[in-house]
């Protein structure tokens, strides 16, 4: 049976990261990204867009900190497939308590983009800041 979603290094996924999510921020300048939105609250920075693998995505998980504001709840990144903005992304840091979830779904699939907010919902994350299915930059 073949996968639904091609998980193979040369699909590239845009994703939405919180710049001062990561442990060394540079990470970002290293993958090419690029600011989409500035935070007055320094320590957030920005949000940045980057281009990425899964493999990379998932490196970037290991590489992401603890909330400033509340250390009990994961940082996550958004996005979808670069040439199918139908197929979504969304990955949950390394801590999230379980190592980071990555859930790949389809943006019509309402019944896994509420389990995705419900993952959220466990971690901590206030539901109205994941409007998954509404990703576009």
């Amino acid at each position: 049976m073949k996968n639904e979603f091609d998980t193979s290094s040369e699909v590239k996924y845009k994703m939405r990261v919180v710049r001062g999510a990561f442990i060394n921020p540079s990470i970002l300048d290293e993958l090419e990204a690029k600011t989409i939105e500035s935070f007055e609250k320094d320590a957030w920075i920005s949000i940045d867009e980057v281009s990425v693998t899964l493999r990379q995505i998932k490196e970037l998980q290991g590489q992401m900190t603890k909330h400033y504001d509340d250390p009990n709840i994961p940082w996550y990144m958004d996005g979808y497939r670069e040439n199918d903005k139908n197929e979504l992304i969304v990955a949950f840091g390394a801590d999230d308590g379980e190592g980071g979830r990555i859930f790949q779904l389809n943006r019509d699939a309402k019944n896994k983009i509420k389990e995705v907010i419900d993952y959220g919902i466990s971690k901590g994350i206030p539901k109205e800041q994941m409007d998954f299915d509404q990703i576009d930059f």
